[in-house]
């Protein structure tokens, strides 16, 4: 275990008054060089920012005031806070002033904001509930534009009345593209779900010209997870899970997919299918070609967080299951540099992160998960993305 020296603030008796702590202090009390970001919540009135050192097991005192529903991202040296439905703005935190809020803009009520990615003087946000992908001033956060994803919106539904909503989401930079995952779902379909009725899409966008480069039609639809950009089979993908009819409308029928950004085309087969991990693979983080991990759900409920290998696609084992009647769920998967697996589990009466090593045969290294508070929602590296 880590040991921290401690920190020693002076007190004069005769002013009578405890010296501020100086910039040192404040920095160290904010978080380490191996530290995490944590998305928290009470599903309620509020959530939190916190650190996390998972070698130490340590959370630091810092705690920023955020949206109950919303997701992290660190990139250009911020953390950028993605509130999302209900508060829609994005907020800017600043890791060298103990992560307080430096900027914050609204995105537009009801637009459900998803993810951002800065480029040059740009922010460029993925809106869930409208049809464009939306650009925002870097200097004040005000709107100077967008790219039109009207011709992308479905064009059947169950109901006979396609929606306008293209369902944007996750994205991730390669030079000056910006590729967008478009779920594409069926909001008025007659299930009362949102079915993916009809293709998912991979958008590529030229982030200097604000225009969409080109369309990929993915081979398995509604594509809900981060995008991990790896090297596999030699060479860099862009992979993401999709997870098809989830939930209550539950079926076997995605799974992870690879995208190889030399040629733009899928990977042949899938790096991990539903019918072998037996659910949807809602998360999951890859290592190398022999060792990723995913937290699966299946039709009973169930959660468990799997051992598989990229390279055959086979299920190597299991690292933790949750029965489908007990009222816990898994939210928030990351694989560290340093090889730590962080699982963050909603169990009301012990929220905490599980902290496995995957340099030690993936074993539990805190059998009582870690506490971060409130329950963890999103964990992310604090760290530039290459």
């Amino acid at each position: 275990m880590q040991i921290f020296p401690v920190l020693l603030f002076p007190f004069h008796c005769a002013q009578l008054e405890i010296e501020k702590p100086s910039l040192f202090q404040f920095l160290f009390l904010s978080a380490s060089p191996t530290s995490v970001g944590v998305v928290t919540s009470d599903f309620a009135s509020g959530g939190r920012f916190k650190t996390f050192e998972p070698n130490s097991f340590t959370t630091f005192p810092t705690s920023i005031p955020i949206h109950s529903d919303a997701v992290g991202r660190y990139t250009n040296d911020r953390v950028f806070i993605v509130n999302r439905l209900n508060r829609d703005s994005i907020q800017v935190l600043n890791p060298q002033l103990g992560f307080l809020t430096e900027q914050e803009f609204s995105v537009g009520q009801g637009k459900n904001p998803q993810d951002i990615s800065v480029w040059n003087d740009k922010y460029f946000v993925s809106l869930y509930n409208s049809d464009e992908l939306a650009i925002y001033s870097r200097y004040n956060g005000t709107k100077i534009g967008g790219v039109s994803f009207t011709s992308l919106r479905e064009t059947f539904s169950t109901s006979g009345i396609p929606d306008s909503s293209v369902e944007s989401s996750y994205m991730v930079q390669e030079g000056s593209s910006l590729f967008v995952l478009l779920q594409r779902l069926d909001r008025n379909d007659v299930s009362g779900y949102l079915p993916p009725n009809s293709d998912s899409y991979l958008v590529e966008i030229d982030m200097d010209l604000n225009q969409i480069r080109a369309v990929y039609t993915l081979p398995y639809r509604n594509p809900s997870s981060k995008i991990q950009k790896v090297n596999l089979f030699g060479e860099p993908h862009l992979v993401f899970s999709c997870v098809g009819r989830v939930g209550f409308i539950s079926q076997i029928d995605a799974g992870i997919v690879a995208f190889r950004l030399s040629t733009r085309q899928f990977h042949p087969n899938r790096l991990f299918a539903e019918e072998i991990a037996g659910g949807d693979i809602l998360a999951f983080q890859i290592k190398n070609e022999e060792l990723g991990f995913a937290a699966v759900l299946d039709a009973g409920f169930t959660k468990t967080v799997q051992a598989f290998r990229p390279r055959t696609g086979e299920r190597i084992g299991t690292l933790l299951q949750i029965p489908g009647n007990i009222g816990i769920s898994l939210s928030g998967l990351l694989l560290t540099n340093e090889g730590k697996l962080l699982v963050g589990s909603t169990d009301f009466s012990r929220p905490g992160i599980y902290v496995y090593d995957s340099n030690l045969g993936n074993v539990l290294l805190n059998p009582i998960p870690s506490s971060v508070e409130l329950t963890p929602f999103d964990i992310f590296q604090l760290q530039n993305l290459p």
